[in-house]
């Protein structure tokens, strides 16, 4: 009796242990499945592609996010989806000024292209795009005649918040990968169509978007519409407070007229008076007018470069106002640049306007 319940024991734990060893054998061979389908299949497909690149941002690494994104391919393109009909609607343009520009812009490219790169690189690097005060000068491109920093602002490079992948349709070794995307600063979502290459090692890489040039043209439209509102709600604003600073000039080179060497008691009280009760005041109103206004989601931009301006002007008036009663040269150094920083943002307002004066969304509005 002792030697039949021992045998069904040892029958049962036989059977126990087969069937431990048949799930650790299914399970591992799951598992090796797994593994050979994600590095010898996952990896070589376009979805591995943009999600990599998604990873890569995320975890600040460049060497990653350029496995899966040509940018030797991709900006050039993209650069002359963004210039190729900059000055299209630009009517005071002759047809051979506009060639001129035209092909200036091609001349500049590599430039330019090889700057947006490095922009690209400290933004997937450190998660954060380049200040103008770490490019040397705010209008980094000077020398070359362009503002870099616009032309990266009208690419919307910096805008484009990702929402997720609709859908990817792959032919041999092309993909079209479409990317539904939001425009930050109008709120205007979009859906690009992202082209994928596969590589001869099989990897797949982003080399153009397609559509590219219509998400500009379609954001463009939009901005060009509110910034004419906003315009037309600020032009009171700003005609007001421009008289003002005209009569406010000529009173300060009133002032300084000279009959000496240097400012006489008389007139550093004069100025200092001058200063205070009505030259930093206008600009604190103008400020104050502008924070007022609402602002069109496509005009923001703008208005944020109108109040640097307002900034940078009341600084520069407290500066020199400080360095005329102590007589402190370095605060008259700062005085000077942060009036040079106004200046040059106060150019790129003016331009600004000027393209918008230039497209027919304006033109129909005004």
């Amino acid at each position: 009796m002792e030697d039949i319940i021992w045998k069904e024991k040892l029958l049962r734990r036989t059977a126990r242990r087969s069937w431990e060893l048949l799930a650790l054998i299914v399970v591992f061979s799951f598992l090796l499945g797994a593994w050979s389908w994600y590095f010898f299949i996952y990896i070589k497909t376009p979805e591995y592609a943009l999600h990599n690149i998604q990873s890569a941002i995320k975890s600040h690494d460049i060497e990653n996010f350029r496995k899966s994104v040509n940018m030797d391919i991709l900006l050039p393109k993209a650069y002359d989806d963004l210039t190729t009909d900059m000055f299209r609607d630009d009517k005071t343009l002759p047809p051979k000024t506009k060639t001129l520009f035209e092909n200036f812009y091609i001349l500049i490219k590599p430039i330019v292209i090889s700057g947006i790169q490095d922009d690209i690189s400290q933004y997937v690097n450190t998660g954060l795009w380049k200040k103008n005060e770490e490019k040397g000068s705010i209008l980094k491109g000077q020398q070359l005649g362009i503002d870099f920093d616009e032309l990266i602002e009208r690419s919307n490079l910096r805008n484009i918040d990702f929402k997720q992948i609709a859908s990817i349709q792959k032919i041999g070794k092309t993909a079209i990968a479409e990317i539904n995307i939001c425009e930050e600063y109008t709120k205007t979502d979009f859906t690009l169509c992202v082209r994928l290459e596969q590589e001869n090692n099989g990897n797949w890489q982003v080399v153009y978007i397609e559509n590219y040039k219509d998400f500009l043209n379609t954001i463009q439209t939009i901005q060009e519409k509110d910034i004419a509102t906003y315009l037309q709600s600020t032009q009171a604003i700003i005609s007001s407070h421009n008289k003002t600073g005209e009569k406010q000039q000529e009173k300060f080179h009133n002032i300084m007229q000279l009959e000496q060497a240097s400012l006489t008691d008389l007139q550093r009280l004069k100025l200092q008076s001058f200063i205070e009760s009505e030259v930093i005041p206008d600009n604190e109103a103008r400020d104050a007018e502008l924070k007022s206004v609402a602002i069109p989601a496509g005009a923001k931009h703008l208005h944020t470069l109108r109040l640097q301006v307002d900034t940078l002007t009341i600084a520069s008036w407290k500066n020199f106002l400080d360095s005329m009663m102590q007589n402190n040269q370095k605060q008259l150094e700062e005085a000077e640049s942060l009036h040079k920083q106004a200046l040059e943002i106060d150019q790129k307002v003016s331009n600004i306007i000027k393209h918008a004066a230039t497209s027919r969304e304006l033109t129909k509005i005004l």
